[in-house]
């Protein structure tokens, strides 16, 4: 009944996009560190939808709780990347802290909080500290973001700064490089290049396509239309989703274009949420005009006058980029037939699913929704929209300008064009690079990466995040494309590249992958919402079913609604086929029990 109800009062009436139910949540959140029975009555009353749908949003997302949380929340990444690094941090911050992981102090000064990235796998293990001050009782949409601080690198000492307030510590830049000529989508961030300010972006060419596109002129006779030009030119490029699925670019928006005219929107998806991805972050911080350039484009293409960018709450800075952006760009008049919207996460990895992300958006719990139909066809508020990633978008304004035949002439069978990658902490030479697709994972391993910091041979990597499976070295001959990791059981998704170490006890990371997975289910189909704890029961024996364990991941392959359930299985079968014997010899040590 009650989602009956939001449905109906969504058709008639979206409203204002900052100030959703989940948006209001935020704010009494950010001011009370609790979110109580009269909040959520007094918000129902406020926004006009059912107080069981206020109390499901409250109860959803990580950033949010009913119950009560420190003053000074310590948010201690434990996602993969950290954990491959090494996880002495936890036990260094409940030292520090005298509060355990999960809990709040008994005064409600400090609370620890488990999340599983923070976009700082350069510099693993990494914490976000969010404080309460006076101003942050004010406009949270005008001062509140300099109260949250990422920390990178965390040792004892540091640890114990944070504690005490008085750790000052900038979140260290990772290393950013281009391995490929030409250089699209980190045009803008190497070689001591600055893009970060409209006047800085303009000056190195950004929009310029866009303006180009728009002022065109009523084409010749028989030729196509400003806006079909630029679908062309994307749908010849070969681009391909660079958040995951690999769907092409082209055919989505196509499919958009063809809906009939009325409301469209874009959605940027910066919801980058795999632990050890790292892309979307440095562009969203250091060119923010490229991705919302493409956005412009990708509106201009389709027919959209409404855009939406997402962005994960556990980018701070990206929040504050993307607002400065889209502020500097309307003053200037380039957004004036294209409305624009940052919208702020609120601590859901699944919300980077593109039709859980849009009920996010629309203020609602980050749930998945079956498809079709697709959202093309009928996605935010109900109207066609496009959905498409941070890194997506920022090669879009590259393509238009230089032609969709220069991009396709680049790459490996239909994987066509560069790929951003990011190398988590366990490499030698961690960071952001730019390569070709086809290129070897040994030279992004060996020659990019530099093999491990420590020296020791890399055991394996997982590509793409926690729903990619693990490559041993045995296959690092594989060319870095769509197609060609699949055939081993891998996924080129986001392009994040976790290393980890001979060394490394694999059935702690079955362990630590079956947790995520647990942890992040959105709930609403049972192979994912049951198999994720049956299968972490399963590993934390001491001997692992295997044959069982088999027939778990194949229901939930195949049985749950979204790449989370479904995806997840492919690194729990890399450890399963190459490191069986870990699975069956080896006890998985719980924190706080004894080794």
């Amino acid at each position: 009944m009650s989602h009956n109800l939001v449905t109906l009062r969504k058709k008639r009436e979206p409203g204002p996009l900052d100030q959703s139910v989940l948006d209001r949540l935020r704010v009494a959140m950010d001011r009370e560190r609790v979110l109580t029975r009269e909040t959520l009555k007094r918000i129902a009353k406020e926004s006009g939808v059912p107080e069981a749908t206020v109390y499901g949003v409250a109860t959803f997302y990580g950033d949010l709780s009913v119950k009560r949380r420190g003053d000074v929340r310590v948010h201690v990444c434990t996602g993969t990347a950290c954990v491959a690094s090494g996880d002495e941090h936890v036990r260094f911050l409940e030292e520090a802290t005298g509060v355990r992981l999960g809990e709040t102090s008994a005064g409600g000064e400090v609370s620890l909080e488990p999340v599983y990235c923070l976009g700082l796998c350069n510099a693993a293990p990494a914490v976000l500290v969010s404080r309460v001050s006076a101003s942050s009782l004010g406009d949270r949409h005008g001062d509140g973001a300099h109260l949250r601080t990422v920390y990178g690198d965390l040792s004892r000492e540091n640890a114990r700064a944070i504690a005490t307030g008085a750790h000052a510590a900038d979140e260290p830049r990772p290393r950013i490089e281009s391995r490929s000529s030409p250089t699209i989508v980190l045009r803008n961030m190497v070689d001591g290049a600055d893009a970060t300010t409209l006047d800085k972006a303009r000056a190195r060419g950004a929009w310029r396509a866009y303006e180009a596109a728009r002022e065109a002129k009523d084409p010749p006779r028989g030729s196509a239309a400003p806006a079909a030009t630029v679908l062309e030119a994307v749908a010849g490029s070969g681009l391909r989703g660079r958040g995951g699925a690999g769907f092409s670019t082209g055919q989505k928006w196509r499919f958009a274009a063809a809906q009939p005219a009325g409301e469209k929107w874009v959605v940027c998806n910066a919801d980058e949420g795999d632990p050890g991805s790292y892309i979307d972050k440095w562009i969203l911080e250091l060119d923010p005009h490229a991705v919302l350039e493409g956005m412009a484009l990708a509106g201009f293409a389709i027919g959209a006058t409404h855009g939406a960018i997402y962005v994960r709450s556990e980018y701070p800075r990206a929040v504050e980029a993307m607002k400065r952006a889209v502020a500097e760009a309307r003053a200037a008049g380039l957004l004036d037939r294209f409305d624009v919207r940052v919208v702020e996460g609120a601590g859901s990895y699944v919300c980077g699913e593109e039709t859980a992300l849009l009920r996010s958006i629309e203020g609602l719990r980050g749930m998945v929704t079956a498809r079709p139909p697709y959202p093309a066809e009928k996605g935010l508020f109900g109207k066609p929209t496009v959905v498409n990633n941070v890194e997506t978008l920022a090669n879009v304004p590259w393509i238009v300008a230089h032609g969709g035949a220069a991009y396709a002439a680049i790459g490996v069978g239909k994987s066509r064009g560069t790929k951003a990658i990011s190398l988590s902490s366990v490499f030698a030479r961690p960071g952001v690079y730019e390569v070709p697709l086809g290129v070897s994972l040994r030279t992004i391993c060996e020659e990019i990466g530099g093999g491990t910091r420590s020296g020791k041979p890399i055991k394996g990597v997982q590509i793409g995040g926690p729903l990619g499976g693990i490559v041993p070295a045995a296959l690092f001959d594989t060319p870095f494309g769509f197609e060609e990791l699949d055939a081993i059981g891998a996924l080129l998704g986001h392009g994040g590249i976790v290393a980890f170490e001979e060394g490394t006890d694999m059935k702690r990371i079955a362990r630590h992958l079956f947790e995520f997975g647990d942890a992040e289910s959105c709930g609403k189909c049972f192979p994912c919402r049951i198999g994720m704890r049956r299968g972490l029961e399963m590993v934390e024996r001491p001997a692992v079913d295997v044959p069982l364990l088999n027939e778990l991941l194949e229901t939930m392959r195949w049985g749950s609604l979204c790449a989370h359930g479904g995806g997840l299985p492919a690194a729990i079968e890399s450890i399963v086929k190459h490191w069986p014997d870990e699975l069956l010899s080896r006890h998985v040590v719980s924190r706080g029990e004894a080794e």
